[in-house]
């Protein structure tokens, strides 16, 4: 059976499974591969949302040593990472439409940085997120250096990453890593509420934001005001902004279609 399974598109949302249970889906070769590739074409597929959730007891226990770095040392070692680890959270940011991750039990290491990358991340009350790198007498890897001070601020980011300790869902909530927290029970429910809420919205207004977001950290105020300027310019254009502004003047909820996205930040639009 495949290390990474993908369910059928369903009212516009497709589930991408890690699937090795007996190893908590730590990522081998096969399942970065897998990930990487069904991330990257979902938008392909008719899917407006993906979902990616973990089989078994636990998300995931991020890259499998045995099959992975261990040995690796060096510029090999530097190689290994561009084109795995760092190949990952690359297709989490850069995927064509928005992703929603289920998290219960252990999520560690890069698979952090795929839980938290995402655009909303769902937990379980189990679940516990840790960043043992230092533990590892390595330095983080995935970008956590990037999103995890985005995310909550530099003091947290200290905490995580230097002491390496686990953290539970409530702390994570409470700290802005994650956007809920859930029982257990209810999680895959929840998810699939959240990702099916992403799906009904305008797909190109929605690439924009996220392309920008990305990006937002990057950015001076003037351009970031530009962004925003030619943003609001291309969507206008869009058949989705026509039925978001008369099903507003005629006090109606709206029925986007499926426009696609006609760009993002850096189209040359003046």
């Amino acid at each position: 059976m495949s290390d990474v399974l993908t369910e059928r598109v369903e009212d516009g949302v497709l589930t991408i499974t890690l699937n090795r249970p007996d190893s908590y889906n730590a990522i081998n070769a096969e399942l970065r591969d897998r990930l990487v590739e069904a991330l990257g074409t979902a938008g392909n597929r008719g899917v407006a949302c993906t979902v990616v959730r973990g089989a078994g007891r636990g998300f995931c226990a991020g890259i499998d040593l045995r099959s992975g770095s261990a040995g690796v040392t060096g510029y090999r070692l530097m190689e290994y990472m561009r084109t795995s680890t760092q190949a990952i959270v690359r297709a989490v940011l850069a995927s064509p439409v928005p992703v929603v991750t289920a998290v219960h039990g252990a999520c560690a290491g890069v698979a952090l940085v795929l839980a938290l990358g995402a655009d909303h991340c769902v937990a379980a009350d189990d679940a516990r997120f840790s960043a043992p790198f230092v533990h590892r007498a390595l330095v983080p890897d995935g970008a956590s250096i990037y999103l995890l001070p985005r995310l909550v601020g530099l003091g947290r980011a200290r905490r995580v990453l230097l002491f390496g300790e686990d953290v539970s869902a409530p702390d994570a909530l409470a700290a802005g890593m994650i956007g809920e927290v859930v029982p257990a029970a209810d999680l895959e429910a929840a998810t699939r509420g959240r990702a099916e809420q992403l799906a009904r919205l305008p797909t190109a207004a929605i690439a924009y934001t996220r392309s920008m977001l990305v990006r937002s950290f990057e950015l001076d105020l003037e351009s970031a005001l530009f962004e925003e300027r030619a943003g609001q310019a291309l969507m206008s254009t869009t058949a989705d902004y026509v039925e978001g502004t008369a099903s507003f003047l005629e006090r109606r909820p709206p029925k986007f279609g499926a426009d696609e996205a006609p760009g993002g930040p850096g189209h040359d639009l003046a």
